[in-house]
């Protein structure tokens, strides 16, 4: 005889991803005595380089830091600890010399509790992560970036209604005419 109230459990990868990572920010925000929202998907990823899992995890966890640093009140004891009492060390990077803030090897040792399952998360879906920073950009609403009307060569034509910027970084093709969708001209 089967038990009749088991439910089929369905993992939903969004899910996962957005508990591991919730679980991550409230263990740091618990750790520094912080009240705190949690930071956009793309902030905490914009450092991140998802064909290293772990690597990944560590940039999401300083993002993480570095927010946690913002939102110290003025009454706590963090207020005005340096950077390396977070676990944060900088670095210069490439020829610009542009400066990344990156975990302290004590940090890394002291949250690997923490490390881990993002780094899981980022090995399992990597692409997803990817798509959720691409469609977050897409979404922000940039000053001097209109939203314009583009069409393809069908005809009629098929028309969109996209940011200026999208359409200059990317070719946006139609399935139809297989022709690159380009700004109506009064439209």
């Amino acid at each position: 005889m089967t038990p009749t109230d088991t439910v089929d459990r369905i993992f939903d990868p969004i899910e996962t991803l957005n508990a591991t990572i919730e679980r991550a920010w409230l263990e740091v925000c618990r750790a520094f005595d912080v009240t705190a929202c949690l930071p956009e998907t793309q902030a905490l990823f914009e450092a991140a380089d998802l064909s290293q899992p772990d690597q990944a995890a560590e940039a999401v966890l300083a993002a993480m830091l570095l927010e946690v640093m913002e939102s110290v009140g003025r009454f706590s004891p963090w207020y005005k600890m340096p950077a390396r009492a977070f676990g944060l060390i900088s670095m210069r990077v490439g020829k610009s010399g542009r400066l990344r803030w990156i975990l302290a090897p004590e940090a890394v040792q002291r949250w690997q509790g923490v490390l881990a399952p993002i780094s899981t998360v980022v090995r399992k879906y990597s692409g997803l992560i990817q798509a959720l920073v691409l469609v977050d950009d897409l979404m922000q609403d940039i000053p001097g970036d209109p939203c314009i009307t583009a069409s393809c060569r069908c005809v009629p034509p098929h028309a969109i209604y996209i940011r200026q910027s999208v359409l200059v970084k990317a070719e946006i093709v139609c399935e139809s005419c297989l022709q690159p969708y380009r700004e109506t001209i009064g439209g």
